[in-house]
C-alpha cells in the first residue's frame, strides 16, 4: 500500500528532527558533562590554594592549624579530603576527614613537576577526584610537597544524570510537540489537495461540471489543466452527438435526389445518382473526421464556389422538381475560397436546401462582396420573423413545424462558420423572403 504525502512528510520530518535532536543531546550532555568537571576542578583548586595559605611553618615542621579554611576537612564522611606528601615518600600531614574515613589517595601524583596541576579520577576504593599540585616547599631542592584534595563523584555524577534526565525528557516533548505542529500544518497545507480530490470525485460522479477557483497558485495551473481537460471532454460528446446528428441531416437530401431519379429511371439518371453517392460517402467520411478534431479547423485548398453551388442547385432541382421552383447562380465563375471543400459543401448544401423548402417560386445565389467573401442566398419564401432569428440558430429549433426536419441545419452552419472565425447572417431578402449570408473573414 503507497503512503501518502501527509504520510511521507510526517514520516521525513519524524527522521530528520529525531536526528537532529539526538546530535544536539549528545552535544549538549557532553558540554554539561564537561563543564561540571571543569567546575570540580575548580573547587579542588581553591582548597588546594586555601591549605597552602594556612600552612604554618614551625622549624622545617608542617602544621596546620585546628580550624582549617575548608571545614569539611573537619568532618568524617564528608565527601572532601585532603593529605600533603614530601618527596621522600613521607605524609606530614592528612586531614581529619581522610584519617577518621580511611580514604586512600592514588600516587600518580609523586612524579609532577613543581608547579604542575593533575587532575584525575579516583583507581582505588570509592569514586572520587582527585586534584594534586606539587610546589617547592622551603629552601632546600629537594623540598618538594605534593598537596592532594580529593572529593566524592556522587555529587557531580547526580548533577550530571539530573541534567541528562531534563535534557531528553524536554526534547522529547518538544519532538512530541513539533510532529503535532508538523502534522497540523502537513493537514492545513494538503487541504487543497483533499479539496481538489474531492472535487475530481464529484466531476466523475456528475455532481458539478468544474472545479472550484479559490485555489493557491501552485495549484492554479493543475486546476486550469483539469477543468479544460473536462471541458474538452464535455466538448467532445456534444462534438459526437452533433456529428451524428449532422450526417442523419446531410444525407436526406442525396437520398432524396437518388429517390426521385431512381424513380424516373435510374439508367437516365445513372450519372446524378453517382454524384449523390460520392457526396453521401464523402458527408459520412468527412462528418466522422469532424467528430473526432478538437483544435481549430485547418483550411484547405482553393474551391471554386460558382462550380459547387451549381452541383448543389442540379442535385436540388432534381429533389424539388415537382415544386418548378427557379434558380439563379449569380456567382462569379473564377470565385474561390481557401477552405475545407467539405465544410463549404455542408455549409452551401443546408442553406440551399432550406431555401428550397421554404421559398415559393425563385432563389439567388450571388456574392454580395469578395474581400471579405460574403455569400447570400435569398429567396421569396414566408421569410424568418425577426424574433426567431437568433433562435433558430440554436440546434432543435424551428421556425416552421409544418414542414419536415430536425431543427440542425442553420445550427451546423453557424458552427462550422464560427469555425472559420466567419459569421451567419439571417435578414430579409429582396424577393420578399429570407435572405441568408455567409461572411468569411
Amino acid at each position: 500500500m503507497k503512503a501518502g504525502i501527509q504520510t511521507r512528510l510526517l514520516i521525513l520530518t519524524t527522521v530528520v528532527l529525531g536526528t537532529f535532536l539526538t546530535l544536539a543531546g549528545i552535544v549538549l550532555d557532553r558540554s554539561f558533562k564537561a563543564s561540571v568537571l571543569t567546575g570540580a576542578e575548580e573547587q579542588l583548586r581553591i582548597v588546594v590554594y586555601s591549605l597552602m595559605g594556612a600552612i604554618e611553618d614551625d622549624h622545617n615542621t608542617l602544621r596546620l592549624p585546628g580550624a582549617l579554611p575548608e571545614p569539611r576537612l573537619n568532618q568524617p564522611e564528608s565527601g572532601l579530603y585532603a593529605e600533603v606528601v614530601a618527596r621522600n615518600g613521607l605524609r606530614p600531614w592528612r586531614s581529619p576527614s581522610a584519617l577518621t574515613t580511611g580514604v586512600e589517595f592514588d600516587q600518580a601524583s609523586a612524579d609532577l613537576a613543581p608547579g604542575e596541576f593533575l587532575f584525575t579520577d579516583s583507581t582505588a576504593g570509592e569514586p572520587r577526584f582527585l586534584l594534586s599540585y606539587a610546589v617547592i616547599w622551603g629552601n632546600a631542592e629537594d623540598a618538594v610537597l605534593t598537596f592532594t584534595v580529593a572529593t566524592d563523584q556522587q555529587p557531580f555524577l547526580a548533577e550530571i544524570q539530573g541534567f541528562r534526565r531534563n535534557l531528553y525528557v524536554g526534547l522529547g516533548t518538544v519532538t512530541v510537540f513539533f510532529i503535532l505542529a508538523q502534522w497540523l500544518a502537513v493537514r492545513f497545507g494538503l487541504r487543497p489537495l483533499r479539496t481538489m480530490a474531492s472535487e475530481v470525485r464529484a466531476l466523475e460522479e456528475g455532481a458539478r461540471e468544474s472545479l472550484s477557483a479559490d485555489y493557491p497558485k501552485e495549484l492554479e495551473g493543475l486546476a486550469e489543466n483539469l477543468d479544460r481537460f473536462v471541458a474538452h471532454e464535455q466538448r467532445s460528446r456534444t462534438r459526437y452527438r452533433r456529428a451524428m446528428e449532422d450526417l442523419a441531416h446531410s444525407l436526406k437530401t442525396p437520398l432524396a435526389v437518388i429517390r426521385n431519379a431512381l424513380s424516373e429511371g435510374a439508367a437516365a439518371q445513372q450519372d446524378l445518382v453517382f454524384e449523390q453517392l460520392d457526396r453521401m460517402e464523402t458527408t459520412v467520411t468527412h462528418q466522422l473526421s469532424r467528430a473526432a478534431v478538437s483544435g481549430p479547423v485547418i483550411v484547405g485548398r482553393s474551391v471554386n464556389v460558382c462550380e459547387l453551388v451549381q452541383r448543389l442547385l442540379r442535385a436540388l432541382d432534381k429533389a424539388y422538381a415537382g415544386r418548378g421552383i427557379s434558380t439563379e447562380n449569380l456567382l462569379p465563375p473564377d470565385l474561390n475560397v481557401r477552405l475545407d471543400e467539405r465544410d463549404l459543401m455542408e455549409m452551401l448544401g443546408n442553406l440551399l436546401e432550406n431555401a428550397f423548402k421554404y421559398t415559393r417560386s425563385k432563389i439567388i445565389v450571388r456574392a454580395v462582396s469578395a474581400e471579405p467573401l460574403n455569400i447570400e442566398i435569398a429567396d421569396d419564401g414566408p421569410g424568418i420573423e425577426l424574433q426567431l432569428r437568433s433562435q433558430v440558430l440554436n440546434r432543435g429549433t424551428r421556425a416552421d413545424v409544418l414542414q419536415p426536419g430536425q431543427g440542425i441545419g442553420l445550427a451546423m452552419v453557424q458552427d462550422l462558420i464560427a469555425a472559420y472565425e466567419g459569421q451567419l447572417e439571417i435578414g430579409d431578402s429582396e424577393l420578399g423572403g429570407a435572405s441568408i449570408r455567409l461572411i468569411f473573414s
